[in-house]
């Protein structure tokens, strides 16, 4: 479907230019009151590491064995572009991103309705938790980039063999920067192959081997002078549902609450922002509601055996991946499922058809999080954090005179 008239086609890219600039203002504004704690640290590290030749940077995940090098991809970059400030670091990273979800919406022009894809565009852009993630370094090994590259290849993988290559090699290079974004990519893949959707397999494979091969090759710098570990849990599953709970959180941006989690904390945050609560519960409720939607368009599908590229991508990313997370049996955390959001959000938008539900949800969606957003990191300024809590002491509280950034946790 198109936009019929020209007042439409400029409200249209209004919105667009709007959402664009509202999403940066959130992202760059006040970035002396961003969060800073060791991991944060040790990003930073990696500039001038990166600047004096030391390209392989490594830190311990929850499982106790070591991240890939490429989790710190853009940090790298940045030292050796000359980068040496943390909040340029900061407003480099959240270009990237923006550019990268700007790229997606262009790219998803030809799949989605205009205003689903509008939408998607919000969803992604304005989400508080989204928001507040990306005003980290690392941004948690740079889920937009593999999320936006992995769409990409993956609707146009018939157009050119090689685009199954790139796919495999994606999907297989994740491993050196984010272990559940590998999770999650071989989850969609694993549905296509099972929905017999993969016309080049050999190419596919050919990539996946080669992507894979590279990242295990980029460990062998840290296992030459550190002994080999088996993954281990800190901690227990948090049960059979976690997944789903999280997921949801996640979505609808809900898993901020985590980062101010200490309740007088929260009730500071509630007397400044009386509205804040709500919000969040609205935001919760708004896509819980969308998300039955689309597993009900889902069931459709299905009974009509009329699978599209869409519905694999929703099963793989959705179901396939919350089973083998919740098999895996390891403590999960919101970070985990950021690249899930992208994905889970491309379908469920463009399930709803009526475009007068799309522009409600729309709207709700805009003001809610946009509330959010402003109360939370108003509530984070004047308190300098929120170091009873997750979020703990801010970049201008910590990042000027601590040696150790572990002092700056909160709890």
């Amino acid at each position: 479907m198109q936009l019929k008239t020209k007042l439409q086609k400029y409200i249209y890219w209004f919105t667009f230019l709007a959402i664009n600039f509202l999403s940066l203002l959130f992202k760059i504004r006040k970035l002396n009151f961003v969060e800073y704690k060791y991991d944060q640290q040790f990003a930073f590290n990696v500039v001038s590491n990166c600047q004096n030749g030391e390209i392989f940077n490594y830190i311990q995940n929850s499982a106790g064995v070591p991240a890939g090098p490429l989790i710190y991809l853009y940090e790298c970059v940045g030292g050796l572009v000359g980068i040496s400030n943390y909040q340029s670091l900061l407003i480099f990273e959240i270009l990237i991103s923006q550019l990268l979800l700007i790229f997606l919406f262009y790219s998803l022009k030809n799949y989605l309705n205009p205003y689903s894809n509008l939408s998607v565009f919000l969803a992604i852009c304005l989400n508080p938790f989204l928001v507040l993630w990306t005003r980290n370094p690392g941004i948690t090994a740079h889920f937009e980039l593999f999320a936006v590259l992995f769409v990409y290849y993956y609707l146009n993988r018939n157009k050119r063999k090689s685009n199954y290559f790139f796919i495999g090699f994606l999907s297989s290079l994740s491993f050196a920067a984010y272990i559940p974004i590998f999770v999650i990519s071989y989850s969609i893949l694993f549905t296509l192959l099972l929905f017999r959707k993969i016309n080049n397999l050999k190419f596919l494979i050919y990539g996946s081997l080669s992507g894979f091969l590279i990242s295990i090759m980029s460990f062998i710098p840290y296992y030459q002078n550190a002994p080999f570990e088996f993954p281990k849990s800190r901690s227990g599953s948090w049960g059979l549902s976690s997944y789903w709970r999280i997921l949801i959180d996640v979505l609808s941006g809900r898993s901020i609450k985590t980062k101010i989690n200490n309740p007088e904390d929260y009730e500071l945050l509630n007397q400044n922002f009386s509205q804040f609560d709500f919000f969040v519960n609205l935001n919760y409720v708004l896509i819980l509601l969308i998300l039955s939607y689309a597993l009900i368009h889902l069931f459709k599908n299905l009974y009509k055996n009329q699978i599209n590229d869409l519905d694999i991508l929703f099963i793989g990313s959705l179901i396939i991946s919350g089973i083998i997370f919740t098999v895996l049996d390891v403590p999960l955390y919101a970070h985990y499922l950021l690249t899930l959001s992208i994905f889970i959000f491309i379908y469920s938008f463009n399930a709803i058809i009526r475009n007068s539900f799309l522009i409600l949800i729309f709207t709700v969606l805009m003001f809610s999080n946009i509330y959010i957003n402003f109360s939370f990191h108003e509530f984070i300024q004047v308190n300098s954090g929120a170091e009873n809590s997750d979020y703990g002491k801010s970049y201008i509280t910590c990042g000027c005179c601590v040696e150790d950034a572990r002092v700056c946790r909160g709890q």
